[in-house]
């Protein structure tokens, strides 16, 4: 009933747009914190050992946010 009132009021799009925007900040701050707890190595020592552990975080403050959305 709520996607229908959001549909025929055309509010979806802007509603969606904005779910989006608040996750992309949420991950951004989950990410600065992890990244405080979990500090990177140096990315010119071992660039690929430094993108695995960027990707990770990602992934953990992702998986974070999409539980929180889905809730």
């Amino acid at each position: 009933m709520l996607f229908d009132d959001l549909v025929l009021t055309e509010q979806l799009f802007p509603h969606l747009y904005e779910v989006q925007e608040t996750a992309k900040a949420r991950v951004e701050r989950i990410m600065e914190g992890l990244l405080e707890k979990n500090p990177a190595l140096e990315k010119e020592k071992d660039a690929m050992a430094w993108v695995r552990h960027m990707n990770m975080l990602k992934a953990q403050a992702e998986k974070c946010v999409t539980e929180l959305i889905y809730i």
